[in-house]
């Protein structure tokens, strides 16, 4: 739950959701300063919540700036703060980043197990928006690994959580997500030749973008336009193929982000290829080649823009370029052993904070059951409390009138409790009653449909489920019974060495009119019939009018 903040603070918070769309943006280095202003806040405030926010915004900023290092610490620190303050579609996003910048470096297992993690939250928590683009990424993964059952399998499963719901504060962002799916899907689909699948999903986005249109929306040129380019070839319409290119390279640049775009990039890399467009493509290549020099990207997505140039320079029978990409290439995979065991030592140190993170959350969970236990249970005796007692009588009672069948309460009390309270003390009182709650909450583990709760001072409750006068009458003698194992320090005013029990029970079929109320008042009745005649007995009654 979202704590109340100085409406300073909360404007803070707004700006930095209204104004996340910049760091998709040329404009990203404008958005750095509502992170810092966020985490000012959350240090001043020392808030949790903040915490998570700013972790989760900063994120988000250095993903699209291809900072490696910077987007899986903040994302691994976010976590923590999310976790911490149950901001769970947070987590889901969370682990989805630490998916897309894991499979960067050319670890999948790991990026696969990041991407799960995503999907276990949205499906319990039902995020089914982030579900379709955790399960679109993960099925990039196995795209890449060339497993394309597996592929299909989770393209056609975030397919349908996009579907599902449908409804998004900014529809046209919604339908360009949906696109970048579908580009995706295709994309897989001509990998292994099934065109006409891969037409249905280009109808499908051309469909989109009329849509988009219609609202006056924008969308992301490159991602679309490179896929329908891609399927122009594949339908060997070269006039339609010029057209989407053509519109894709003048989006070109919002490809920068060549960590998230990594799948269209190929893509277009390898038409390029099949149109021996050599000398157009080192153009291409030597611009993301010198983006990954400046952000020292990782050597998986250097390998592929270097394995790339080398094949160019050979079919352009360029020996210079050969050797110097080639010797570069060796460099840099040499260099990459050394990143290598930093990554390992690194991924250790995060596996370890994984489980560290684990840890705070279950212990956060056994003390939030140990708290709600604590507030819904009597502290000396253990049992329910009146509060308790209130609620699970009342849901129970409902239960019984819609299915037709007996609901009891029965009320009772230890004989001349006063008297042993200022004879021995209240310690003493004290044993007796909690003596009492142990025989109770026997009778509740032995007998189905028995709770048992405290009432207040030496009266206590029992609520019965479906039982008949015989069965409850059982029940009441047994209880009479075990007494005798609670002794008293001397011979009781009815002549017995133990506890003696009074009880009381209303027990009957509920009618629509009928509150528990009712049933406690009847039994408060019987109960006091009982002491009357002269304690240490019970009698069940099924009428609520006195006999």
């Amino acid at each position: 739950m979202k704590p109340n903040f100085d409406p300073v603070i909360e404007e803070c918070i707004k700006e930095a959701r209204a104004n996340l769309y910049m760091v998709r943006t040329s404009r990203q280095q404008e958005y750095m300063p509502y992170c810092d202003r966020l985490f000012a806040y959350a240090a001043s405030e020392q808030s949790d919540y903040l915490f998570a926010q700013a972790y989760y915004c900063m994120m988000l900023y250095y993903a699209c700036v291809n900072d490696y290092i910077n987007t899986v610490s903040c994302a691994m620190e976010g976590i923590k703060y999310q976790q911490n303050t149950q901001e769970y579609e947070l987590v889901a996003r969370s682990y989805n980043m630490l998916g897309i910048f894991t499979a960067s470096t050319g670890n999948g297992s790991q990026a696969v197990d990041y991407y799960l993690s995503s999907i276990d939250y949205c499906n319990q928590y039902h995020f089914d928006h982030v579900h379709a683009m955790a399960a679109s990424n993960l099925a990039d993964v196995f795209h890449r690994s060339l497993v394309y059952n597996r592929a299909l399998y989770y393209y056609e499963e975030a397919e349908k959580y996009f579907l599902k719901d449908p409804t998004s504060p900014e529809p046209c962002v919604y339908l360009d997500e949906l696109n970048n799916l579908l580009c995706n899907k295709g994309h897989c689909l001509l990998s292994i030749g099934q065109l006409e699948n891969a037409n249905e999903c280009g109808r499908k986005i051309l469909h989109n973008l009329e849509l988009i249109q219609e609202q006056g929306g924008e969308y992301i040129l490159f991602t679309t336009h490179v896929y329908l380019a891609v399927l122009a070839h594949a339908n060997q319409d070269m006039e339609l193929m010029n057209h989407h290119l053509d519109i894709a390279l003048s989006d070109f640049h919002s490809s920068d982000a060549y960590t998230t775009y990594l799948s269209d990039i190929t893509a277009l890399i390898q038409l390029y290829m099949k149109l021996e467009k050599y000398k157009e493509l080192v153009k291409i290549l030597d611009y993301y080649l010198q983006k990954c020099k400046e952000d020292h990207a990782p050597f998986y997505i250097y390998s592929i823009f270097l394995g790339k140039r080398i094949e160019c320079a050979t079919q352009l029978q360029d020996d210079n370029s050969y050797r110097y990409f080639s010797q570069l290439f060796i460099q840099l995979y040499h260099d990459s052993g050394t990143q290598n065991s930093e990554s390992v030592l690194h991924a250790e140190t995060v596996h370890k904070e994984r489980l560290r993170v684990q840890k705070l959350q279950q212990e956060m969970l056994l003390l939030n059951e140990q708290l709600m236990v604590q507030s819904q249970h009597d502290a000396l005796t253990g049992l329910p409390n009146r509060a308790y007692l209130n609620n699970y009588a009342e849901e129970t009672l409902s239960k019984a009138l819609k299915n037709q069948v007996n609901f009891g309460i029965e009320i009772l009390d230890i004989d001349f409790f006063k008297s042993v309270n200022d004879t021995y003390g209240h310690m003493e009182g004290d044993h007796y009653l909690t003596a009492v709650a142990d025989l109770l909450s026997r009778i509740t583990e032995e007998y189905s449909n028995v709770f048992a709760a405290r009432y207040g001072g030496d009266e206590f409750v029992l609520v019965y489920y479906d039982k008949s006068v015989d069965e409850i009458k059982e029940i009441m003698n047994q209880l009479k019974l075990s007494t005798v194992s609670v002794k008293l320090p001397a011979i009781s005013q009815l002549g017995e060495d133990h506890v003696t029990l009074s009880q009381g029970c209303c027990n009957r079929i509920p009618e629509p009119l009928n509150r528990l109320w009712d049933y406690l008042a009847r039994a408060d009745t019987v109960l006091y019939d009982v002491k009357k005649k002269g304690k240490n007995n019970y009698k069940v009654s099924e009428r609520f009018k006195k006999a």
